[in-house]
């Protein structure tokens, strides 16, 4: 196992407490004085790079992330090498949920997409949590339901739709989960989460400047407009956007303009 893929570098000069509420479990969890006195001396908070390995296949889950403004990708391996992604994680829910539920070892792949902060927790922490606090199970339960939609919305999403169509809808995904319009994002990267041919991003992604929705030069893409990605998607992203209130799509939308 590479391990120094795993290192993360911890920040200590941002106060952990104004960060966390940024994502939505949370948020919702510290909404109570007592999980908040508990959770919060016991969060750390990580900065997380590009193709970083959070955890590999096989991996025991000792650390559950909440991303602020970064996100983790669940990633399935092919024999030959391809990659798909099964699963985006941002600001709308936590990274190692598994373990929670009652297996402690990682069933595939998770990958950093985009770079940003991260709040770092010990699995049994979040445990003792979720066992003792009934809001708190409600919580990640419903985080979980998310998830099952996100992955079965998507597998239909990869078997009926156009790399047109999945390609605006992971773009609004992603940009659901992050601050501004700015994604450092290469087409070597997004064909391997969205399980495509370079040459068939590249050709949606012309379709998308022209149409003005992104500008896209040298491992930067901009989003123009978020009305003419929803225009060009799938259905998909309509049911998988649930996982966020309409707040903080109304923040996309002025963010975008």
């Amino acid at each position: 196992m590479n391990t120094s893929l795993k290192t993360l570098q911890i920040e200590k000069e941002l106060p952990v407490s104004g960060v966390a509420v940024r994502n939505k479990v949370l948020r919702d969890l510290l909404a109570e004085p007592n999980v908040r006195d508990y959770l919060l001396p016991q969060l750390r908070l990580v900065t997380v790079s590009p193709n970083q390995v959070i955890y590999e296949l096989g991996d025991k889950i000792d650390l559950i992330y909440f991303p602020v403004d970064s996100v983790f990708s669940g990633l399935a391996i092919m024999e030959d090498g391809t990659t798909v992604e099964t699963s985006m994680f941002g600001r709308e829910g936590l990274v190692g949920m598994s373990t929670i539920l009652g297996s402690g070892l990682s069933k595939q792949w998770i990958w950093i997409s985009i770079s940003g902060y991260a709040l770092q927790l010990d699995t049994r922490v979040l445990d003792q949590v979720f066992v003792q606090n009934e809001r708190a199970l409600k919580s990640l339960l419903k985080c979980y339901r998310g998830l099952v939609t996100q992955i079965s919305q998507r597998c239909v999403c990869n078997t009926r739709h156009t790399i047109l169509e999945r390609l605006c809808c992971w773009l609004l995904m992603i940009h659901d989960r992050v601050d501004g319009n700015n994604l450092r994002l290469t087409q070597e990267m997004i064909a391997s989460r969205l399980g495509a041919r370079r040459a068939g991003i590249t050709v949606a992604a012309g379709m998308l400047q022209e149409r003005q929705a992104i500008e896209y030069r040298r491992g930067q893409l901009h989003i123009r407009s978020r009305e003419v990605l929803e225009h060009a998607a799938c259905e998909c992203y309509k049911i998988m956007r649930t996982q966020f209130t309409p707040l903080d799509l109304t923040t996309q939308l002025s963010q975008c303009k």
